[in-house]
């Protein structure tokens, strides 16, 4: 981006002095590329402003993950404890499933 600034003033300050010395084709075409300079840079800080945003979501999401992960953990683990408390229970509800 900020190559693409340099750039683009560096283009306007040859076509105002191209301008200075009466060559208006050579004015033109440095304005021009001058414009796309400026387009392209302010292009380029949107793209990085975007790009900030979609990190931000995935840092959102893993930190979800990483809560329903720990989430899952504990309910297993809850599962197990009620299992080795309750042996007979299980049984029963092996049966019932089948």
């Amino acid at each position: 981006m900020v190559a693409a600034a340099m750039l683009g003033a560096a283009a306007g300050a040859m076509a105002i002095v191209r301008y200075g010395e009466g060559n208006v084709k050579d004015g033109l075409l440095l304005t021009g590329v001058a414009l796309f300079t400026a387009w392209m840079a302010t292009a380029i800080a949107q793209f990085q402003a975007r790009l900030e945003g979609i990190d931000e979501v995935v840092r959102q999401g893993k930190e979800r993950v990483d809560q329903t992960d720990a989430l899952l953990e504990e309910m297993r683990g809850v599962a197990r404890r009620l299992r080795t408390a309750n042996p007979d229970a299980e049984k029963s509800e092996r049966r019932t499933v089948h």
